[in-house]
């Protein structure tokens, strides 16, 4: 059952590292995934990046937007106020349903051109919809960056919108 997987997929090495930036640390960025030919082929039809081979990085700055705006005492919501939640994206980008691009770019991650990334959208079903936001880049670093992270109940909307600012 898909919820007992998301369960299950708790990466202790996230939960360290989102510790350590909460304590005011600025850690290397840890990998949260890699993407498969099949995402990059997505990514490369939406935006346009060549990011095959492509890690998923969290970095400082992914961290702590998650928190201000997810975590506790969030200014959007609670979603990630349990680290276990942070510690699953990566279950969730490797497992995702739905991927999409809504025209809008990361503040702070640039591409190849030094042009801002394109931000693109992962959507997993679990109890509600697990949404994971990505500055995709195709530069020589071959790195997207984790830039928000936040879980939608049923409850809170029917639509599955993304709200800005996610």
């Amino acid at each position: 059952m898909i919820i007992d997987k998301y369960l299950n997929a708790v990466d202790q090495d996230v939960i360290e590292y989102v510790k350590k930036v909460y304590q005011g640390e600025k850690p290397t960025p840890i990998t949260v995934g890699f993407l498969s030919d099949r995402t990059a082929e997505e990514i490369e039809h939406l935006t346009g990046k060549k990011t095959y081979g492509n890690r998923v990085v969290l970095d400082d700055n992914g961290v702590i937007h998650i928190r201000n705006r997810h975590g506790k005492g969030g200014a959007q919501d609670e979603s990630m106020a349990n680290l276990e939640d942070i510690a699953r994206m990566g279950y969730v980008l490797a497992n995702y349903d739905k991927i999409e691009f809504h025209n809008e770019y990361a503040q702070g991650y640039v591409d190849a051109n030094g042009k801002l990334a394109p931000k693109i959208v992962f959507s997993k079903r679990i109890d509600g919809t697990y949404f994971v936001i990505e500055a995709v880049s195709d530069a020589k670093k071959h790195r997207n960056y984790v830039v928000s992270a936040f879980i939608q109940s049923r409850k809170e909307k029917s639509d599955l919108s993304v709200p800005n600012n996610a």
